[in-house]
């Protein structure tokens, strides 16, 4: 299958995948740096699709609070998810490279997976009907 980073229907796809493995590996590892790589990885192809989809021009970033400040842009109500953002961002660097700090117990998933869902409700608001 052939994607485009231009097209928000590719980025929803890609972010669904990584949620739906977020949603299957979590019971079984817990709040494992794969499962938060993972959600944050979800809710960045998330925010991207609905930024491309507002005619942004791709910007490649993992930081999830600037794509927050980008999404406020075009819906103030974004806005709510700013600390949500930070924290997921921090967690996911944490993890990402050897010699993060990473607290399994730390992190409430139960908070953060609800807010995904709560970011996913907005972008379907506001966009298209196919995620």
């Amino acid at each position: 299958m052939k994607t485009d980073e231009n097209n928000p229907e590719d980025w929803y796809r890609s972010a669904s995948v990584r949620l739906g493995s977020v949603d299957r590996l979590y019971p079984f590892e817990g709040t494992s740096e794969s499962v938060v790589e993972l959600l944050q990885e979800a809710v960045e192809r998330f925010l991207k699709g609905y930024l491309i989809s507002k005619g942004w021009k791709l910007t490649k970033i993992h930081d999830l609070g600037a794509l927050i400040a980008e999404a406020e842009n075009y819906d103030e109500r974004f806005g709510a998810f700013a600390d949500f953002a930070d924290e997921l961002t921090d967690q996911f660097w944490a993890m990402h490279y050897p010699g993060g700090e990473f607290d399994e117990q730390s992190i409430d998933f139960e908070e953060l997976r609800a807010k995904v869902g709560q970011i996913i409700s907005l972008i379907k608001q506001g966009s298209s009907p196919l995620i």
